[in-house]
């Protein structure tokens, strides 16, 4: 069982800084595509044995499909700080092709709504689901933009979190 911790709002910056510091590193030493993968967890605590399994299946489902699509990735890295779990793929594909990839997971994968796979193109600029003509990303409770309900608070913690753990529990029962 992972312990539960909950992180401060300064501690979640200092990790958005620190990834993008980090997805700067790889791309200027690789000069290829990169697939930052985060969990989408609402609340202060980002380590759960919920989001443990989002994240484990989330890396799965990124590996097998550069597996099937016969991408090769040449550097690999996970991190699990307290403000989340953390995944860098950096690809020898197409950015465009990548991120292609990528929107298919988020969109069809039972857990995918709670994937964050960000690509970054590897001039440094990430590439968004609007390029591609997608929508941006519902809320889980409501029809409304994610970010909007979001910002608005217009859900409590909990329930999204209960909506999370029926995902999780439901797609567990599927794979067992």
């Amino acid at each position: 069982m992972t312990e539960v911790r909950e992180v401060t709002l300064e501690q979640l910056l200092q990790a958005c800084e620190h990834r993008a510091a980090r997805q700067k590193e790889l791309l200027e030493k690789y000069r290829l595509p990169l697939v930052s993968f985060t969990v989408n967890m609402p609340g202060a605590c980002k380590k759960t044995s919920d989001s443990c399994i989002i994240f484990r299946e989330g890396c799965n489902a990124l590996e097998k499909k550069l597996k099937e699509t016969g991408c090769s990735p040449e550097y690999y890295e996970a991190n699990n700080p307290d403000t989340g779990y953390e995944a860098y793929f950096v690809v020898k594909t197409a950015e465009r092709t990548l991120k292609a990839h990528m929107l298919q997971i988020e969109n069809e994968h039972p857990l995918g709504r709670l994937f964050d796979l960000d690509v970054i193109g590897a001039d440094g600029n990430p590439i968004s689901r609007e390029d591609f003509g997608n929508s941006k990303r519902k809320c889980l409770l409501c029809d409304e933009e994610a970010h909007s309900c979001g910002r608005s608070s217009r859900h409590s913690t909990e329930a999204l979190m209960q909506k999370i753990h029926i995902m999780v529990d439901s797609y567990s029962k599927i794979v067992s």
